[in-house]
């Protein structure tokens, strides 16, 4: 039994369409990874804090401190 491959066709053969708005596809990525940037170093600036505040809290919450 012989294989038909006459009605398989190549990826390449499908014709290219460029179309003008090609260049817009990416036009609000710098957006995008600017508020990536703003939201991302406030959210590590508020679990700094946090931490900071965890470890103050336990590193000094057995310290007493009196005056003579």
């Amino acid at each position: 039994m012989r294989d038909d491959f006459e009605s398989i066709r190549a990826e390449r053969d499908a014709p290219l369409h460029h179309h003008s708005t090609a260049g817009h596809h990416y036009s609000g990525l710098w957006k995008q990874i600017a508020l990536g940037i703003v939201v991302g170093y406030l959210a590590l600036g508020l679990l700094g804090v946090f931490g900071w505040w965890a470890f103050a809290r336990l590193a000094l919450g057995g310290l007493q401190i009196t005056t003579p």
